[in-house]
């Protein structure tokens, strides 16, 4: 119960805080402002919108395979089409409710393919690990790429923030922590020693130990550089969905690849901050736009069609793969 009213309400203050954004972002348009981006909705391509969305969407298969390979490489031989579905719901999960789309894909695994749930779920933050570190490249490779542009955002967003928590923490703070880690480690080691002998300690070993098999699954993987190769197209297409909606606009048609980049790189937080990234995702992006010389009002009606065109792909998408499940469930 208390995990389910907890979960209810961070998904409750999620939505709150995108609110909050939207509000804050319209309550001082005026109607030339609405006009303008009323007509910028008009005019959009819905082609482009179409296939920059469609390639998103694409890179779930990819994923998925990217996915399998790591279950593989623990001895299972899961089907890819229910790996795929498992994928899309857990997307369309993460709409719904907040991290409800992780344990949702781990479940469909198990159901399916027998795939221990606790295993699945090493693998699971070990791809999240993967992706972050990739993106942590996409950040790296823009801040050298555009430095002068994008230097200002990221000393707001990322350097000072983080320079201000290590000042406030001070010295003192951190001997605090680490005499406080070690503390718990060893108080941990004293109460398993103690109750190593208990039923339920077994089985909770063996739970972990097969997470820490998932977490590891990596170095055993098949063809380690084709999973190098997934990871990173992936976000490669991620990142030519991006550019794909800039051609939806004529307003954002001239711009590159390094724009793209940088709503990739930014926009990603967006969907970290709140649930789904609404409300954010156009706050972000706007602000991105603007220093590429794109309007305030053009940038925040595309970060809103963008994000639109996007999520209502999740939910098409993630319907179908719940539908494909429960012909092949029925089927069986």
């Amino acid at each position: 119960m208390k995990k389910l009213l907890s979960g209810i309400l961070k998904f409750a203050l999620s939505l709150g805080l995108g609110a909050l954004l939207v509000w804050l972002a319209v309550r001082k348009l005026t109607a030339d402002d609405i006009s303008e981006m009323k007509a910028a909705f008009d005019r959009a391509s819905w082609f482009w919108l179409f296939m920059g969305t469609a390639i998103g969407m694409l890179s779930n298969f990819v994923r998925a395979e990217r996915w399998n390979m790591l279950l593989r490489s623990l001895g299972y031989k899961a089907k890819f089409g229910n790996v795929a579905a498992a994928v899309y719901v857990m997307y369309v999960g993460n709409v719904a409710f907040p991290r409800l789309g992780e344990i949702s894909r781990c479940g469909i695994v198990f159901k399916t393919d027998g795939v221990p749930i606790e295993k699945s779920i090493g693998t699971m933050v070990l791809e999240r690990i993967v992706d972050v570190l990739t993106l942590l490249c996409v950040g790296v490779l823009l801040f050298f790429v555009q430095h002068d542009l994008l230097f200002s955002v990221f000393e707001k967003y990322l350097i000072a923030p983080l320079h201000l928590k290590m000042q406030s923490a001070g010295a003192s703070s951190i001997y605090i922590k680490i005499g406080v880690v070690f503390f718990v480690a060893a108080a941990s080691i004293l109460i398993y020693k103690k109750a190593s002998k208990l039923p339920i300690i077994g089985v909770v070993t063996q739970k972990l130990k097969g997470m820490l098999s998932g977490l590891t699954a990596v170095r055993n993987v098949e063809n380690p550089w084709l999973f190098v190769f997934y990871s990173i197209l992936v976000w490669a297409m991620y990142l030519a969905m991006g550019y794909c909606n800039f051609m939806a606009f004529a307003e954002t048609a001239h711009l590159g690849i390094g724009a793209a980049m940088a709503i990739l790189f930014f926009g990603t937080f967006a969907f970290i901050a709140t649930q789904g990234g609404v409300g954010a995702y156009p706050l972000i992006t706007r602000e991105i736009l603007l220093l590429y010389g794109v309007s305030a009002n053009i940038g925040y009606a595309w970060g809103w069609i963008a994000w639109t065109a996007q999520t209502l792909m999740v939910i098409l998408s993630g319907l179908v793969a719940m539908a494909y499940l429960a012909f092949q469930q029925k089927k069986a």
